[in-house]
């Protein structure tokens, strides 16, 4: 009858074991609901939202938006002939999708592999801005070999991101500046097209304090040809915020910073008519209005 006991005793070992590592998964699980429900707007839309196969927050955007995809199964969604992985955080799987300005407008089906929902792509119009400047400022442009080396900098800062969102709280627009080019504008420059401004212009005076639009990692601070003083924040889950044309730079690469922590300020350094700050952000390599994120989070966008 011994190897009877010792079989029980085995068996009422690996019950116990079985048992343990039950609860520990299911604390696990009641911290990740509990960390996810806590970046929603309120308990009833977290509860809701953790329920469906897919969502998207919001599902009706403009051109030049950006939208939260949130899901259940993981995996990774298509879009504009790229494919956005879906990153673990909380309960669920999530990516940021970018809406490019020529993005078409209309509906498109979207799925992970195993749930699906529908965007609406809305039309925006944006309008023109004409700057006239010196030659030499125009014959920038030409230094292509700057600008390369400089872009090969950016797209390698921009490369890796944290696989977590590192903020929390609302983003805040980072300089009280008076808006003088909005995201989206055909730009001309001397009467020949330039390009398309994917940023915010606020100006303000040389001096003023700059403010990181949240908590983030620096992944880029230095001098840049056209861009001037740069600084690009990780703000985790491949978005990123820049910062240009800055009269001093506050902090450096790998520093962390918190939302509203000063970072520099405000000049006109690189290509520049005037004192401003150039800010946008970048879902990875592609631009996005900044205007979608003052004073609220992805978590919290709303159909328009």
């Amino acid at each position: 009858m011994d190897w009877l006991i010792a079989m029980m005793l085995v068996f009422q070992s690996l019950t116990s074991a079985a048992d343990t590592q039950a609860k520990a998964e299911a604390e696990l699980l009641r911290q990740a609901i509990a960390l996810e429900a806590s970046y929603y707007a309120e308990p009833a839309q977290a509860e809701r939202l953790m329920e469906e196969p897919m969502v998207l927050l919001p599902s009706t955007v403009d051109q030049g938006d950006a939208l939260l995809v949130r899901s259940r199964s993981g995996g990774e969604v298509a879009w504009q002939g790229r494919s956005y992985p879906l990153q673990e955080f909380g309960a669920g799987y999530f990516t940021l999708l970018p809406v490019p300005t020529d993005t078409k407008p209309g509906t498109y089906p979207l799925t992970d592999g195993h749930g699906s929902a529908v965007l609406t792509v809305k039309t925006k119009a944006f309008d023109t801005d004409r700057l006239t400047v010196t030659q030499e400022q125009e014959s920038m442009w030409q230094n292509t070999d700057r600008i390369n080396a400089d872009q090969k900098k950016i797209d390698l800062a921009r490369s890796k991101s944290e696989p977590r969102f590192l903020y929390r709280e609302p983003f805040v627009k980072p300089v009280n500046g008076r808006l003088t080019t909005p995201y989206g504008y055909t730009r001309y420059v001397n009467g020949v097209f330039n390009s398309i401004h994917r940023a915010v212009d606020l100006a303000a005076p040389t001096g003023t304090p700059v403010k990181a639009a949240n908590s983030g990692k620096v992944v880029l601070a230095e001098e840049l040809y056209l861009t001037g003083n740069s600084i690009y924040i990780d703000h985790g889950m491949h978005l990123f915020s820049q910062y240009a044309h800055l009269s001093k730079l506050s902090v450096r690469t790998g520093d962390t910073v918190t939302a509203g922590q000063v970072i520099g300020e405000v000049g006109s350094t690189g290509f520049s008519t005037g004192p401003h700050l150039h800010f946008t952000f970048w879902i990875g390599n592609t631009a996005t209005n900044p205007d979608r994120f003052f004073d609220k989070t992805p978590f919290r966008w709303q159909n328009k």
